[in-house]
């Protein structure tokens, strides 16, 4: 008999997301499935609006007992998938100067066009016709993920995704930037790609890092210590009561200012040139 258990449904289009039973935001609900692929009951999943919404019901929730095909939740057994790698020699994305978040750090930040593209270069970032390609490489120089964006203005859309599927098991997201590890320089974690693109432009003398994401704070503890660049508001404390603050320093930069909530350290410093 098959083993099955829970697991937040992969991502593979947006017929695969759904709407929150509990902020009814549209396509943005993801449902536990179980390993054949059947779904849990609508009120189990987790609600990808972080900050507005949060919401998150497991299928085993105060006391409830969720049951497939006879078997309840004590006989499941939980699978660890291994590790898959995207091969370097499929990624294939050369870098056009001529996107729009290239033209908008430009303009911005005043900065030579030679210095973004060294910027660029270094963090390996590609082109694929309007979309930017962000690979996720590890100190290892391994290729665990990439991102695949359009901006618009220099704004992010919400039309996200990754042009490579697991060959085996599943990609493990490491933080954006850490193959630029040193230990003799001071270290910065931001939360988007493109803070630390721009940043690493405006202040190069430190390293800029880049978790990917609000729910990844938990990709900085492979860093023995850092400064913490938390986006203003929710966010900063949201990491605040995750990361172990003996290790890693929250600056507060941003909670000091009068910028709107969910502000950025890019932000912070594009308002001041």
């Amino acid at each position: 008999m098959a083993d099955y258990y829970w697991k937040l449904q992969r991502y593979k289009g947006q017929n695969t997301r759904f709407r929150c039973p509990e902020c009814r935001g549209g396509k943005q609900y993801t449902r536990f499935v179980n390993s054949s692929g059947q779904y849990a009951p609508y009120e189990y999943g987790k609600c990808n609006r972080v900050e507005k919404c949060g919401y998150f019901n497991y299928p085993k929730k105060n006391g409830h007992d969720t049951r497939i095909s006879g078997l309840s939740l004590s006989t499941i057994k939980m699978k660890r998938e291994p590790q898959s790698f995207i091969d370097w020699n499929e990624y294939k994305y050369d870098l056009n100067t001529d996107n729009d978040l290239f033209q908008y750090i430009f303009n911005k930040t005043k900065a030579s066009k030679e210095s973004i593209l060294k910027a660029f270069k270094m963090y390996r970032i590609g082109t694929d016709k309007n979309r930017l390609i962000f690979p996720f490489i590890d100190k290892d120089n391994r290729l665990t993920y990439v991102k695949s964006i359009y901006y618009l203005n220099g704004h992010r859309t919400n039309n996200i995704y990754t042009p490579f599927k697991a060959k085996d098991g599943r990609f493990k997201q490491c933080l954006f930037g850490l193959h630029l590890l040193e230990h003799n320089k001071v270290i910065n974690v931001v939360e988007s790609e493109k803070t630390a693109l721009i940043m690493s432009i405006i202040a190069p003398q430190y390293i800029w890092m880049a978790t990917g994401g609000l729910n990844f704070y938990n990709k900085i503890k492979v860093l023995g210590n850092a400064t913490i660049f938390a986006d203003k508001g929710k966010a900063f404390n949201y990491w605040a009561s995750k990361l172990d603050l003996s290790k890693y320093y929250m600056h507060t930069v941003l909670e000091v200012t009068d910028l709107p909530e969910g502000s950025d350290l890019a932000d912070y410093y594009l308002n001041k040139i």
